[in-house]
């Protein structure tokens, strides 16, 4: 979602592996716009909804004008899931948290969040739930210690049984 990211990754921020796998992945690379830019032809471009500042709290139905991001890459990864009719949708790393600074699996980005990054980000979820349960969309967060309240919890065990 994050277009620095994107550039972070190409140019070889994470370290010249991360790039390699990157390029060499045959997965569809998607990526949502939140503002007017160029991407490699590769990659195809989500737009968001109406405009960035209006994506912060939005989580159309539909990809027609766009989805929702909510700030962050996993927002924006469930409105499209949403949008293309998962359900139910499980919710993989969603700690929401900090453990000391550390904000992330890996070891980070070359720009820090601030403290009161992650707890902005919870707050835009609230409007997921509300629209996830108009759409009558199951959502499952696996992550049990995570701290994004407003999904029920469910461990890998429980959803494989």
């Amino acid at each position: 979602m994050d277009t620095r990211f994107l550039r972070w990754i190409i140019n070889g921020n994470y370290g010249p592996e991360v790039a390699e796998k990157f390029a060499a992945s045959k997965a569809y690379k998607v990526w949502l716009c939140t503002y007017n830019c160029t991407l490699p032809e590769n990659i195809f471009i989500l737009r968001v909804w109406k405009n960035y500042s209006r994506g912060f709290r939005a989580f159309p139905a539909t990809m027609r004008e766009g989805i929702g991001h909510g700030n962050n890459s996993g927002y924006g990864a469930l409105n499209l899931a949403a949008c293309l009719g998962a359900n139910p949708i499980y919710l993989l790393g969603f700690d929401m948290k900090y453990a000391g600074e550390k904000t992330h699996w890996h070891k980070g980005h070359p720009v820090p969040h601030r403290p009161n990054t992650v707890q902005r980000y919870k707050q835009y979820f609230k409007l997921a739930v509300i629209k996830t349960k108009e759409m009558g969309i199951e959502v499952i967060n696996l992550n049990r210690a995570s701290a994004l309240p407003y999904f029920p919890k469910k461990s890998f065990s429980e959803i494989l049984h």
